[in-house]
């Protein structure tokens, strides 16, 4: 009997406040959807660059028969791939020298094996040139966005000839394409690719400086590159082999997207608690509404456990069509996401219904909606008003705290709005404060903490010393035959203030862990060496110094010997001196990563009787005038005069370059969480003036102005706001200081927090004002409700 009379009594709340369910159910939905929306992004963001690689059949391995000293690289032909048992499709590449536009790289295959049989393109724009039409091509999307580049334009560039002189060749554009080994952040193949095509390979055999790459797809990936790397040393016959694993550049890649997976998830974490807290108020006003019911049921015999349960009846409706809602939202939401290099990666964008974040997420939202709402229920059904149908006496509190923030004040109208904000009353006059509060100061802790990491990234991209960058100018040598001829009158350049010659990219293994290297010479007028943040840079041969996430990979510390082997010569000791923050000049040389020699140091990692090529690399710096875009074109210009030489600026921390397309979301995700505190104030508003009616009536009654009405209300408001921003303005600079702190150690670099207090001085002026217009509406509503007819229905 009273199981049938509890299943009554919820069938007919249903049908009586049906529309009050359907509210509650869609703002479930809506926070359910927007938290799996963002899980799944995350998911789906960190699964879109390995997706892209097993969609384009990406080749494993690449091997370069670059022109330079013919004692120290090895050169090879086609033919190798068939003397290799692990390859299973290998193609045969040209790539062309490009003296302008200098950061341009053409590559042409010399059949339709690729992108025929692997390495696929994803076009994104137009389509693949036509294989028997030599003026048509179709270049990275890095190239369509740093050219302002589309498809039909026309693309015109020099390409170096044998005897240094330079050809022009105009192209059209046909298509604007993604492709594995395009994607920053890494330098190993040059993300700027120009695609050519068969015809034109076949036209331009001979005529024009090219090296020839040859492109290896194992049978069974990575796992075989050491016994292929083995057997390509044995063919090359002592020399230096210029190999470029792919491997590297995806994990480059993939850390990269991580940091938008990580905000994305962070993003579904606080949305999460943000919607638990808007929820658990609503659920407990819906309990306190309906407890004014549970006399008759007790009368009807019905427990205060089966009351509760049917308020949990009422949590899983609720839930149960929000989590449906939230499915279709998260479905519907999905072609959002994921953006960035994410978004450009995605081979199959569009509609995504990831079925873990969903069957999980609707299982989460039902409990949820059932957790929030079972104190809220048992408390209802334990109320006397359940069984004597009046307001319970309760043993009112004196608000200590507000008391003693009114003391003194002389304004009536600031002590009443002060005492609605802080008090939360008994009975049908109880409000949600203390979790408002909370909620306002989890969205203000949130702006606050992502302007200050707003603030440190800006500050870290706009001083490149703080990631390792000392020059203005990479001056490297087209046909690697070094760059000694590129120095001559550096040093009476009126513009440049200093300059040193050495290596940078250079392959190494130390203790077992890949790293890239650098040795520069003695600077001419200052040094432009890597930025020491532990110990220092070598000074002698047998002495390096490594990035901090190299110097956690080999489980050492600074003092510490390690064996440092060149490719698959011999390896010698090394101890380390130092940790240092590299710039980005290759795939595992930058942020974090990467080694630091001497050049004496570099060069006895060669066994003997192996010639030491020349200089590879230039680093020049400028005078503060000749800084900037135009000094490096004019710079440019005058090194093009001395020899096939390419000059290209400082690049962008490898493992910011990413988060920095997305730099903004971390702002974004505060303003968001910003939103949804104003929300839940102004929710709180709207309540009190409706349920504390009678205490505004007695208050006219007693001579209160409408005027002063609408004040009391803005001083609930701005006492509202007052304690989130109390508490959550720290709060947040502290979040954001420990965040900035563990993404510095993450990059391994010095950790210079920024604290944009004008920006945080402005926050708090806005969200004051923000409150006071926010409390119009119910302000002015309290105000003309009429006293008499309120008194009389109480």
């Amino acid at each position: 009997m009273v199981v049938t009379a509890g299943w009554f009594f919820l069938r007919t709340e249903l049908r009586r406040r049906w529309r009050s369910w359907l509210l509650l159910a869609v703002i479930v939905g809506v926070f359910a959807g927007a938290v799996q929306s963002a899980a799944a992004g995350a998911r789906r963001t960190d699964a879109a660059y390995p997706s892209l690689v097993a969609w384009s059949h990406a080749p494993d391995v690449l091997l370069f028969s670059a022109p330079g000293p013919a004692g120290t690289f090895a050169s090879f032909s086609g033919r190798i791939a068939s003397q290799l048992p692990q390859v299973a499709q290998a193609g045969l590449l040209a790539s062309y020298q490009v003296t302008a536009p200098a950061a341009a790289d053409l590559v042409v295959p010399s059949s339709n094996v690729i992108p025929g049989r692997f390495w696929h393109r994803r076009i994104l724009a137009g389509r693949l040139p036509d294989p028997s039409r030599a003026d048509e091509v179709d270049i990275s999307f890095t190239v369509a966005q740093e050219a302002h580049l589309g498809v039909g334009d026309m693309l015109p560039i020099r390409l170096l000839a044998p005897d240094g002189t330079s050809v022009p060749v105009s192209f059209r554009i046909v298509g604007i394409d993604a492709a594995p080994g395009e994607f920053p952040p890494q330098t190993g193949t040059g993300n700027d690719v120009v695609w050519g095509t068969p015809a034109f390979y076949r036209a331009h055999r001979s005529g024009l400086d090219s090296a020839v790459t040859i492109a290896l797809r194992l049978r069974h990936g990575v796992a075989d590159w050491p016994a292929v790397q083995a057997a390509v040393s044995r063919l090359a016959h002592g020399k230096f082999v210029q190999s470029f694993p792919l491997a590297n550049q995806t994990v480059n890649t993939e850390r990269s997207i991580h940091l938008q997976a990580v905000a994305l998830c962070l993003l579904s974490a606080l949305l999460g608690v943000i919607g638990l807290l808007v929820l658990g108020q609503l659920l407990a006003r819906q309990s306190y509404l309906d407890a004014a019911d549970y006399a008759t049921l007790a009368a009807l015999g019905m427990s205060r456990r089966w009351l509760a349960a049917a308020g949990l009846g009422r949590a899983v409706v609720i839930g149960a069509a929000g989590a449906v809602a939230g499915a279709v939202i998260a479905v519907a939401a999905s072609p959002l996401l994921p953006v960035g290099l994410a978004g450009v990666a995605e081979p199959h964008p569009g509609l995504h219904a990831d079925g873990l974040v969903l069957g999980v997420g609707a299982l989460i939202t039902i409990l949820v909606t059932m957790a929030v709402a079972a104190w809220p229920s048992w408390r209802a059904a334990s109320t006397s008003r359940a069984r004597a149908g009046h307001a319970p006496a309760s043993r009112s509190r004196r608000p200590r705290l507000a008391a003693a923030l009114t003391s003194g004040v002389r304004s009536v109208t600031a002590v009443i709005g002060v005492r609605l904000a802080l008090q939360p009353g008994a009975g049908r006059t109880a409000l949600p404060v203390r979790s408002t509060i909370a909620s306002a100061v989890v969205g203000v802790a949130a702006l606050s903490a992502s302007l200050v990491f707003t603030a440190s990234l800006s500050h870290l991209l706009a001083t490149p010393p703080l990631y390792g960058v000392t020059w203005d100018a990479y001056v490297s040598n087209l046909r690697n035959t070094g760059v000694t001829s590129a120095v001559r009158g550096l040093n009476s350049d009126p513009g440049v203030t200093a300059w040193a010659t050495g290596y940078s990219g250079v392959p190494v293994s130390i203790g077992g862990v890949r790293a890239d290297a650098i040795a520069m010479a003695p600077g001419h007028g200052g040094s432009v060496l890597p930025v020491p943040v532990q110990g220092r840079l070598p000074h002698g041969p047998g002495e390096l110094a490594i990035g901090q996430r190299t110097l956690t990979a080999l489980h050492t510390s600074i003092g510490a010997t390690v064996r440092v082997a060149l490719g698959s010569f011999r390896p010698r000791p090394f101890r380390i001196v130092g940790v240092a923050v590299f710039p980005t000049m290759s795939d595992t040389l930058g942020l974090g990563k990467g080694a630091a020699f001497t050049v004496p140091g570099l060069r006895s990692l060669l066994p003997p009787g192996v010639p030491a090529p020349p200089p590879d690399t230039l680093l020049v710096r400028f005078r503060p005038p000749a800084r900037g875009a135009a000094g490096l074109s004019a710079f440019a210009s005058r090194e093009a005069q001395l020899g096939p030489f390419a000059v290209a600026g400082p690049a962008t921390p490898t493992d910011v370059v990413n988060f920095g397309r997305v730099q903004q979301l971390p702002l974004l995700l505060g303003v968001a969480l910003s939103l949804l505190a104003l929300l839940t104030i102004v929710h709180l508003l709207l309540t009190s003036v409706r349920r504390r009616r009678r205490d505004f009536a007695v208050l006219r009654s007693l001579g209160f102005t409408g005027g002063q009405v609408r004040g009391a209300v803005s001083w609930q408001a701005g006492t509202l706001t007052a304690a989130a921003l109390c508490v959550g303005l720290p709060a947040g600079i502290l979040c954001g200081r420990l965040a900035w702190r563990v993404f510095s150690q993450q990059l391994g670099i010095l950790p210079v927090v920024v604290v944009p207090v004008a920006a945080l001085a402005a926050l708090t002026g806005a969200a004051l004002l923000i409150a006071a217009a926010v409390a119009a509406v119910p302000g002015e509503s309290a105000a003309r409700a009429r006293p008499a007819s309120i008194l009389r229905s109480e």
